[in-house]
């Protein structure tokens, strides 16, 4: 047998041996990358040394939720899968989007999600929580969900998913994704050093803890396991409120995203009167405080790295962009500890997290920073999918990750 057969029957093998072993997407809402320096969780700092990490997974624009989870489960930027934002304004259904909008129209979501893919391909999925995995693609959802419940206990999530694990080959998924909120909503209500956010980092660290133990005694570590957050947090001043109400004129359409504003209409001249108006309040602002609070942008002048230079349904006229510690809202008392949804690119706090481990990836390795639109080919690689097409996400960086 010549080498370029032996290595074509090496590569068979390899993608046969992937696609029976399962794979676990957990994410862990709010958790920053610096969390992992600061507060040293023993399972995930144990998890890094066991497999492979990144120096820190690169949110896309805006650093919320919704987008930066789509993205992660499509490898899409949001002006491809549709969800710009928590909340935004879509031109052809002529509503605004609110969570989990898709599960009662599929239209808001124009990327086909990991459980999706990997359900075409022949294979089984399970999800316990995930933005917009009620959401039924081609009228099809993953073999095995539940509607979101935030009270859900997390080790109620974890046992579930050793329960799929444990299913018969033959029902079994070979991809399970689950979602943590607690770490979200400790840092949002309390923030950096507070013993909530402690308390929450290091119950659910102990419940991962015991999730591993659990894997390597069962199915003797024979399950890859990706650990990844959506982005991270930095702190807001309940002082540096901004005020905008005034600013939007009749016609003009406005949707508080609390980082930003979306700012859509079909009339021009009543935006460029909207957009005065910013900016005038804006050099007021300065003036006082010496202090900038936001940017005007305008459609043509958004930045490159953005990615939404494209007209779509969904993508605003205007975005007015708060800067860290500022933030648009009704008044102070709404304003907590911290935030994220700004700009990636304007503050480390933001960064996320990605560790991986399992038969598929390298021990005690970690990579260079990327952005999360490269985590869909990592996790195909990693399953023995069929490469996908049309998705912002590389096959270059899955290389450098997946054995």
């Amino acid at each position: 047998m010549n080498l370029k057969a032996l290595i074509l029957l090496g590569c068979f093998f390899s993608s046969v041996s992937l696609a029976k072993t399962p794979l676990v997407l957990l994410s862990i809402d709010g958790f920053a990358q610096g969390y992992i320096a600061q507060y040293q969780p023993k399972t995930l700092m144990s998890l890094m040394q066991q497999g492979t990490s990144a120096k820190a997974l690169l949110p896309v624009y805006p650093s919320k939720t919704f987008p930066n989870h789509l993205s992660i489960i499509t490898g899409r930027y949001p002006i491809n899968h549709g969800i710009v934002h928590n909340s935004f304004y879509h031109r052809d259904i002529d509503k605004d989007y609110k969570f989990g909008d898709g599960k009662n129209d599929a239209r808001w979501l124009t990327a086909k999600p990991l459980w999706h893919i990997n359900e075409m391909q022949g294979n089984k999925s399970a999800v316990y929580f995930w933005p917009e995995s009620e959401t039924a693609i081609d009228n099809k959802t993953a073999s095995y969900y539940y509607p979101y419940k935030h009270s859900t206990p997390n080790k109620t999530r974890l046992e579930q998913i050793l329960a799929w694990l444990r299913l018969p080959e033959s029902e079994r998924p070979n991809f399970i994704a689950g979602y943590f909120a607690s770490v979200d909503d400790a840092g949002h209500e309390f923030g950096e050093n507070s013993p909530q956010l402690i308390d929450a980092i290091s119950k659910l660290d102990a419940l991962l803890g015991d999730f591993v133990q659990q894997i390597n005694q069962e199915f003797k570590g024979k399950v890859n396991l990706v650990i990844v957050s959506d982005h991270g947090m930095t702190k807001i001043n309940k002082h540096h409120v901004i005020k905008w109400q005034e600013n939007i004129i009749e016609g003009v359409k406005a949707i508080n995203g609390a980082t930003q504003l979306y700012l859509y209409s079909d009339n021009e001249i009543k935006l460029q009167q909207s957009v005065q108006l910013f900016n005038h309040a804006q050099a007021n602002a300065q003036t006082e405080n010496k202090q900038a609070q936001y940017r005007v942008y305008e459609y043509l002048n958004f930045p490159a790295h953005w990615h939404l230079n494209r007209k779509t349904a969904v993508v605003p006229n205007v975005i007015i962009e708060a800067l860290p510690s500022y933030v648009f809202s009704q008044g102070k008392a709404n304003i907590k500890a911290e935030t994220h949804g700004y700009d990636p690119k304007s503050s480390q706090d933001l960064e996320a997290i990605f560790i991986a481990t399992g038969p598929a990836f390298s021990k005690n390795k970690q990579t260079a920073a990327f952005e999360n639109i490269h985590v869909l080919p990592i996790i195909t690689r990693a399953l023995g999918l069929t490469d996908v097409d049309n998705i912002d996400g590389s096959y270059q960086v899955a290389e450098q990750i997946v054995k």
